[in-house]
This record gives C-alpha cells, structure tokens and sequence, in this order.
C-alpha cells in the first residue's frame, strides 16, 4: 500500500489497457454532439460495407441449405437499418457473421460499434450471444475467386471453430460497464437466457459480465471438458477472475505452465483486467509472466504493472529480477512513487544494480538513508553560464517573434527526373554486379524476362542485370513495380547504367517501393521528385547519410527546387525545407543556396538569407525533446565547470541533455560547441557514457536514441574501445539499426581509434549489411584525405603504447614485467629475472595505486590487440595474395617504423617490382637472404612476396624466423586451373567442406528465392571471380540443412589467372574431397 494511499487503487493505466467493469472503472466522457457525428459516420461506413459484400451476402443467406429463421432475419436487419423496424440481434449476428467474413475482418469492429450506438449495449452483447450459435459452412469453392460459397448453420454446443470475440466483444463489454445500475442488471438478465448450452455462449457472457462472479466460475469448472485446440477461448475467463487461485485453475487446462503463460501474455488486456479486479496478491503471477516467454513491448507493460501496483511484494518482485532486461525502468519508476519503501527495501538487496541504485537515492533523498553522503560545492546559480541557465527554448514567445513567416509565391518549373552521371561512374556501375552471369538452371532468357513483365513468376534483379538487352529494353516501360524478386544495389546499378532513361522510372519506383538499403542507387539521378525524396530522407536516421551526400552532389539543382517550398504556405513541407536549407548552408554550401534562392528575386534571396544565416542557437523544432523519466540529470556523473571547478546544478545538467537529444551526430546542435568549453572535458564524456548506460539498462527506447547519438558527439578514444564490443554483440540481440548506429558514432568521433576499430569491423564483422556500411564509411573518410582505404587502415594500427623495439614494461614498484609478442602478436610476459609467466600478474593488497594503473593500462593493451590481431596478419597475408603495392617510403613510414607492425614486417620477405628479395634486418634496414644490405629507394614500389614468384631463390630464404602466415613454406600449385575446376563437377562433397571455404575468403551469395543460396563465389582481382555452384546448395538461415552437395559448376570470370591466382585457386579447391555420385541420393538428383 502508498505511503500516499489509505486504501490501494486501480492504476488508470490499467483500465485503459485492460478491460471495463461495471461500478468500478471510469466512465467514458463523450458528448452527446460527439456521439452523434460518430454514429453517422459508422454508419456510413457499414452501408460502404454492405455496399461491398451484397453479392456474398445474397450467395450466403439466400442458400438452399441456410437455416430459413437466419436468412429471414438477416434480411429484415438489412432492410430495416433506416427505420429499426423488425430489426432483432438475431438478425445482426447473422449479418455480422457473413459481411465481416475475410477479407473484411477489419470491419467487425466499426460493426458493433455502429450496433451500440444505433442499438444500444444490450442488443449488442444478444447480438455477440446469437453470433456464438451461427456457422459458416462451407459449400463451394468459387471458381477463379480467392473464396468460397457458405450457407448458414447452426454450430453444435461445443463447437468454438472460428468463433471470434475479439476487440468486437471488448467494445461491448465497455459499454455495458457503462449502463446505468438499472439497465446493466436488465442486461445480465437478458443475456442470463443464452446461457447453460452453448459453451461459447457461457464464455462471452462471462467475459461481457464480471461482476456475476458465479458465471465466471461455473465456466471454469466446465472448460475442462472443452477439447485442447479450442481452449485458447477459454482465457477471455482471465479477464473476469477474482482470485489466483482462478487465475491457475483457467492456466492448468494448458499441457504446460509455459505454453499457458505464453498465451496469457498474448493477451495484454486480460493481464491488465485480472490485475484490476485481483489488486494486491496478483504480484507473484505477473512476475512469473515477466519471466515467461513474452514480446519485448509486453515484458515492460509486466514491469511496469510491479511498479504501479505499488506494494512491498511488487517492489521486492522487480528487485529480484533487476539483471533482467526491462526490469530497472520500472524499478527507477517504483523509487519514484515511494522513496521511503525503497529506503527500507533497497539495503536488503545484493549485486551491482541495487548498489547504483542505492547510490542513486542516497544523492537524490539523503534524509531517508543513514549514510553520510559528502556534498559536491555546486555553481552558484549566478555563476551558471547564461546558455545553461536560460537555454532559448525555454522562452517559445521569444522563438516565435524571431520566425520569418512570409510567404513568397515563386514560380517554379517542373523538373522531371534525369541522370547526371560523375565521371566513369556509369562504366562503375556497369561492372558493380559480382562477377558471374546468373545460372538459369532450366530457364531462358525469353521466360525470365517474361515473367519480369508480368510481375510473376521467380526471378531476381541480378539476373535482370544482366538480361539480353533486345529483350529486356522495350519490357522495362511497362514492368510493374517489383514486390517479391530480390533486389540488390549492385544489379539496381547496373540496370540503370545499362538502359539510363529506358530504366529511370522503374528503378525509381524499385527504390521507393522499399529504400532500405538500395536508396544510393539515387545518387545519380535528379529532379523534383528525388528533391521530395531526399527531403523527408534527410529527417530519417537511417536514410539521412544518402541525403546528405545527394545534397553534396546536387546541391545547385536541388537547392532550386527547395527554395519555392521553404518560402510557401506554412506547414509541414516548409518546416522541413528551411531546416534543410540551415543544414545544408553549415555544411558548406551557404554561397549556393543564397545565388539560387536569388535566381527567383531578391526579395527571395533576402528572405533565404535571413533563413540561413538566423542565430543558430534558436534553430529549434516546434517540439522539444523530452528528457525521460528513467534520465534524472541529478543521478549522472559529476559535471563542473572550467573555470570555476564546481559542480553545475541539476537544471543546468539538464539543459545538456536537451541539447545532446536536439543533436544528430551530422547535424550537432550549436550549444554543444560552445558546452564544450565551458565544462570539463573529461566529465563530459564520462556523463554522456552514463546518460548511454542508462538507456541501455531503459532498454534503448528509439524515443532517446539520441543516446547514441552522443557518444559520437562528444565520446573519444574510451568510449571508442568500450563501444565496439557492444556493436559486435547487437545484432545477435536484433538490434542491427543499433549497430549501425553505433558505426556512425566510431566514424564521427573519427580519432585514430575510433577509426582502427571501425576499420577492424569493415573486415571482420559477420553480419554482411553492417561490415558493408562500415566499409562505405571507411571509404568515405579515406576519400576525405586522399587515401585509399588500406593506406588509412595503415595509418589507423594503434601502437598499443609500445616503445620502439615493440615491448613495454609494467612497474609494479619492487618488481616489473616486460611485455613483447612472439612471431603471432600473442603477448608474451616475462619477469625482471627473466622468468617467463602466462600474464602480467593482478596487483595485490599490498600493491601501489601506480600497481594497479598498470595492470589497468595491461588490460587496456590486450583489449586493443584482440581488436585488430587477427585483421592486421590477414591483411598482410591478403596483401601477399593480391600483390598489394607500397613505397618504400610508405613501408618504412608506417609499417617498419611502427612498434606492432613492426612485429609482423620483420619477419615476412618482402620483394621489389622487378623481382629481388629482400627482408628486414634488426636495425630494420633491408637486407638479403645472405644478410647484406640490399639498396630500396624510397619511391621503389615493394610487395610481400608470394613463393610463386620466387622460384629460383625461394631455397634461400628458407631460415626465415617463424612467420605470422605460411610464406616460404606456402605451397604452390601449378596444374592447369581448367582442369581441376572441370574435375570436380558432377562429383558430390559435404557441405561442411565446402563452407569451410569461408575461412579463405569464399562467401555464398546473397539469398534468392526463399532463401536459396547455390553459389560460392571469392574475388580473386577486382575483376575476376571464382565461383562454384552447387545443389541442392545452402539456405540462409540453415545453411547446412543438406549434408552433402553435388558441385554443378566451377569456373573463374575474367581473362587467364595471373601464377598467383591460379596458385591461391587452387590451393583452395585442393580442401574440397570429392566422391562419385552413386544415383541412389534423392538430394543430389537434379540441378539448381
């Protein structure tokens, strides 16, 4: 019980998302005036709907084999609609029954609702009664119709087939709550005669009457006899129960007490009823709930109910499960409505989140805890600096005298869309598609293409990719819009390159019928529609990165069609346009937005110009931000300023949230700047971290995904490292938005490590969508400084804190540990004397504060190594592989020279352009297999060198110190390549074997047709690929769902194999162990 409360009361929450009874929940509040205008408007829509179903309504009633009594009164309901005249519940239940059969389900709502209001409650709650008793037969299928032929039957007593209460019989059941105590008890009686039979009748009167508990529990008794597929009916009983012990009784008809609460929780508004008329006591079954298998959104609905029954058992409930996920929000939410009770409960608790929490109420309410809680010195309010003690939203008046609201009519010329094309992008374009023509299997050209104009029929946009130009040209004019062929960038691309303006309108409407993750494919093209596209897509997280570089690319012509919007009639569309204008003026394109603006007048241009160049600290939306319940500035990490060194107030702290929530990491709110100069730095980030913790624990609710957002902001090279774990992890949780969220946040704190890390997940990450945005990420900041993306990746290797030879030494005072890595960059400690040991030890008791900085700054080491170990020796090994090219000067710079690099370079053999050999000796000076100084000029281009290429003096060089890789000991294969990939078609192998194969690069393709994936293919060069085909080939999401494979084809794209990629070939399929097809394998007959 409320400390604030003299006796417990339903939550109002409650009532308006479980279900009404009669005397105790709140009476509706319509007007009469309201009342009517919405009856007239349902009943405009049910004569739509009779409108739409009469033919099956005569098919149905006038049936030889309908039950007369039904047709008769079905047709009196319909013809007596105007006046009421013979009109009977009896009547309505069969025109319900057949006129909101599929497809017009979502019609029995408005229904009843029409029935209420021109009928009244009671009439409704005859007319769900009789429905019970009504079947739908089925007679005939209708020929070339997607339905059937019914008559109209009477459904024996303990037939629950189809019966459907549903949100019609809640509607119901709330207006009968509301009658007035004479009329409800006219209703009970009226309904108590369609009770005693019909099992379906009995239910629905329970659940339309709670308050006539001896119904309730008569039902209960009976719904043991009711047969299993039908006892799902049985659980609109829990939104009538009293008592927990009813509550078990309606459960244990369920084989299991988890298939039971399952499907309890399925039901929201049953939880929230049975709460409501249970109260105190109910607490340990909602608990139970919350740890049943339930969805996300219904696991915070039971949280929050333990928080908002408000009692002793409720708290101590959530207490219990606060490592749960969705547990603490309510927790925080409990705390709140009674700090004494948590006072009293939270010391009895144990683990790391009672503890902050505890902490966290300690600071909030120190009078109601014991423990001397130390006082921060807090900025005087006049000392506050004035952006964060009066923030400009706080006055809307102010706001609103600075708002430029002319409007300007312009005239503006249509722009229909057209291609502008950079330079070579369409020749990129073309070739974009991996490497291989699409395998028909039994197909050919004519029937795909055939089956693409007609919208049937399986075929997917790579094989549109590459379709005979002949056939496919005239059929892109009047193809429909794809629904369920697979789309992908590349071949969108390539289409578009191939046909230009024969394929712009399809590709456009491609696109828009389902942007994600193909809305680049826009960049190139132009016009007013693309202009309203990228418009709205520059207020959308997810498509905002492709506005703003189409906006980049076009931005003289685009700016002309966003100027007549930004300066027209208010709303919407004008909000949109002048905050898109301010954006793309701060980022750089002021002067063009200005000169455009102009072209239609200077009072125009003036206009613009005041738009763009307004304070942009009162650049505001109309609504501001929300700092939510779970984020109290008070609970956050000490902030304090400069120059003061005192912690600010709470509201002050407060505001820095606002400002953090009106900032996207592209688009940074102008008062974040200047906060940065006024607190400190270090605080800054450790608060935004928390306020991040915090939504995590809150379970990110999109609502503040702002969170993130921040930590791109303001986060740097800590929050960095803490960071990248968590975008490793997140889509194992389904949360990939997050993820890629989180790679935004790397790129935009854009540190040296935050950069290695997101260059760390562009190669090694195993969800393919998000390695590719990290990948257009890695390329886009290696375009901004002229490099390429592996002369950034070089550039980015952290050097760990290693002095120069590649060790560093940790100083426990009386005794140290000298940490260097053996030829694998695995670490490897040894003591002062030599000794070596498995790891640099845990400081103990009697260690120094600088003992335990130092195993901290260990920990930190190893974190940071086994974020980039394994890239960093396959990038090296790749690099050998590919013939990758470097300057001396560029190997010296930024490979030799480096301390972890470093570790790697020494021991490979490197080679110049024309053949010589050479390694690097421990005065890191290129020496010979001899050990003399071998002359490299800086501008001399060098590459790892592959041991087919090294053929004479390969014998020579074979004392080389263990490798990070197989080098000199590589082997090398020179059969002819066409013979051995022709060698094993036809024969069969395992699937493991060949999924292995991702291990050296392979990858399946992207998934067709429910799922389907029947080709490996592995990028030899950037234009030639490797694939092999095989049946029945792998599903995405079980790709070894057959055990073995028959390998259909093996063939490489592209001109002759270079000596290397022939070699790396076929040192591939040298792991492929094949055997004969016996023809006794049903799986392998056929082919894909």
């Amino acid at each position: 019980m409320s400390a604030q409360q003299t006796e417990w009361q339903v939550p109002a929450v409650w009532w308006r998302r479980g279900e009404a009874f009669h005397g105790r929940s709140p009476q509706p509040r319509t007007s009469a005036r309201a009342a009517t205008r919405a009856l007239v408007a349902k009943a405009a829509a049910i004569d739509d709907l009779l409108s739409r179903t009469a033919e099956r309504f005569s098919e149905t009633v006038d049936h030889p084999e309908s039950v007369s009594q039904y047709a008769a009164a079905a047709h009196a309901f319909v013809d007596g609609l105007g006046s009421g005249a013979d009109v009977t519940p009896s009547g309505a239940a069969v025109t319900l029954t057949v006129v909101t059969d599929q497809p017009e389900h979502t019609m029995r709502v408005p229904f009843v609702e029409f029935v209420i209001g021109r009928f009244g409650a009671t009439f409704a709650a005859e007319m769900l009664a009789e429905a019970v008793r009504v079947e739908l037969v089925t007679r005939e299928l209708v020929p070339d119709r997607s339905r059937a032929r019914h008559s109209l039957g009477e459904r024996d007593p303990d037939d629950l087939r189809n019966v459907a209460f549903g949100a019609a019989a809640s509607r119901v059941r709330t207006a009968l709550a509301a009658l007035p105590d004479g009329d409800y008890t006219a209703a009970v009686d009226r309904l108590a005669s369609f009770r005693g039979v019909h099992i379906g009748c009995n239910i629905l009167t329970s659940f339309l009457f709670p308050t006539q508990q001896h119904w309730v529990a008569a039902d209960i008794e009976r719904a043991t006899t009711v047969h299993r597929f039908y006892r799902g009916y049985c659980y609109y009983l829990l939104a009538s129960v009293d008592s927990v012990e009813s509550i078990d009784k309606v459960l244990a008809l369920e084989e299991t007490r988890d298939h039971a609460l399952w499907s309890t929780g399925m039901s929201m508004n049953f939880v929230y009823a049975l709460c409501a008329n249970i109260g105190p006591g109910v607490e340990p079954f909602v608990a139970e709930l919350f740890e049943g298998n339930l969805s996300a959104q219904h696991k915070k609905w039971c949280a929050g109910i333990l928080s908002e029954i408000d009692t002793d058992s409720g708290f101590e409930h959530l207490l219990a499960r606060l490592g749960s996920k969705y547990a603490e929000p309510a927790m925080i939410d409990a705390i709140g409505r009674s700090p004494e009770r948590a006072a009293r409960l939270l010391p009895g608790a144990s683990g790391p989140e009672a503890e902050r929490l505890r902490r966290d109420l300690e600071r909030v309410h120190p009078e109601l805890t014991k423990s001397e809680h130390v006082a921060v010195p807090t900025l005087d309010p006049a000392d506050v600096p004035a952006l964060l003690r009066d923030p400009p939203w706080l006055d809307r008046a102010d706001l609103a005298d600075r708002d430029d609201n002319r409007v300007i009519r312009l005239d503006h010329p249509r722009s229909p869309p057209r291609i502008v094309w950079r330079v070579d992008e369409q020749r990129q374009w073309v070739e974009a598609v991996d490497g291989y023509v699409p395998y028909l299997g039994r197909r050919d050209w004519p029937e795909v293409v055939a089956a693409f104009g007609r919208g049937a029929g399986y075929w997917s946009m790579h094989e549109l990719a590459y379709a005979p130009e002949r056939l496919l040209r005239p059929v892109l004019a009047y193809a429909p819009t794809p629904r369920y062929g697979y789309r992908d960038v590349s071949a969108l691309r390539r289409l578009l390159a191939r046909f230009e303006e024969d394929a712009l309108d399809f590709v456009l409407r491609a696109v828009l019928a389902a942007p994600a993750g193909q809305a680049q494919v826009l960049l190139p093209i132009v016009g007013e529609i693309v202009t309203a596209t990228m418009l709205e897509w520059l207020h959308k997280k997810s498509f905002r990165p492709v506005a703003f570089e189409w906006f980049d690319r076009h931005i003289n012509t685009a700016v002309i069609d966003l100027v007549p919007l930004a300066l027209g009639h208010l709303g919407p569309k004008r909000t949109l346009a002048e905050q898109a204008l301010r954006t793309l003026a701060r980022r750089g394109h002021r002067d063009a937005v200005v000169t455009a603006a102009r072209s239609y007048g200077e009072s125009a241009g003036a206009a613009v110009e005041g738009i763009v160049d307004a304070d942009p600290l009162f650049a505001l939306p109309r609504h501001i931000p929300q700092i939510p319940d779970w984020l109290d500035p008070v609970l956050l990490p000490p902030l304090t300023s400069r120059g003061e060194g005192a912690r600010l107030p709470g509201d002050a702290v407060r505001h820095i949230c606002t400002m953090l929530a009106l900032s996207r990491m592209d688009e940074v709110y102008a008062g974040v700047d200047i906060v940065r100069e006024l607190v400190d730095r270090r605080g800054l980030v450790d608060l935004v971290w928390d306020v991040f913790e915090r939504w995590s624990r809150a379970g990110f609710p999109e609502a503040q995904s702002w969170a993130l957002d921040a930590l791109g902001t303001v986060g740097d090279d800590d929050t960095a490292r803490r960071l990248t774990p968590l975008i490793k992890t997140w889509p194992l949780q389904s949360g990939h938005r997050r993820a890629a969220m989180g790679l935004d946040a790397l790129a935009s704190i854009g540190t040296d490590a935050a950069l290695g890390h997101l260059w760390s997940i562009s190669q090694g990450l195993r969800f393919p969508a998000l390695r590719a945005k990290a990948d257009n990420l890695i390329h886009r900041i290696a375009d901004e400084l002229g490099l390429t993306p592996l002369e950034l990746a070089d550039r980015l290797v952290p050097n760990l804190g290693l002095d120069e030879d590649g060790t560093t030494t940790f100083d426990y005072g009386d005794r140290t540990f000298v940490l260097r890595f053996d030829h694998a960059l695995r670490i490897v400690v040894e003591d002062s004397d030599g000794r070596p040991r498995d790891r640099v030890p845990r400081p103990g008791r009697g260690d120094s504060d600088s003992a335990r900085e130092e195993y901290r700054r260990y920990t930190e080491l190893r974190k940071d190594l086994d974020g980039v170990r394994a890239e960093l020796i396959s990038r090296f090994e790749k690099a050998m592989v590919n013939q990758r090219r470097w300057t001396m000067a560029q190997v010296r710079a930024h490979l030799v020279g480096h301390p972890l690099t470093w570790q790697l370079c020494g021991r490979l053999v490197w080679s110049t352009t024309n053949g010589r050999c050479f390694r690097f000796s421990e005065l890191r000076v290129p020496v010979g297999a001899d050990g003399r100084d071998v002359e490299v000029r800086d501008e001399d281009p060098v590459v790892v060198a592959h041991p087919a290429t090294m053929d004479t003096v390969l014998g020579s060089w074979e004392f080389m110190p263990e490798q990070p890789f197989a080098q000199v000991r590589r082997e090398v294969f020179r059969a002819d390549v066409a013979s051995a990939m022709s060698a094993l078609e036809g024969r069969k192998t395992t699937t493991e074997q060949l999924l292995a194969l991702s291990r050296r690069g392979w990858r399946r393709e992207d998934p067709q047709d429910k799922g389907a994936q029947i080709a490996l293919n592995k990028p030899l060069d950037d234009r030639t690929t490797a694939v092999i085909m095989a049946f029945p080939g792998f599903n995405v999401s079980s790709p070894a769902l057959w055990a073995e494979q028959k390998i259909v084809h093996v063939f490489h794209t592209g001109a002759e194999l270079s000596v290397i990629m022939a070699s790396e070939l076929l040192r591939d399929l040298s792991t492929i162990h094949t055997e004969t097809i016996r023809g006794d394998e049903p799986d392998l007959q056929g082919e894909p």
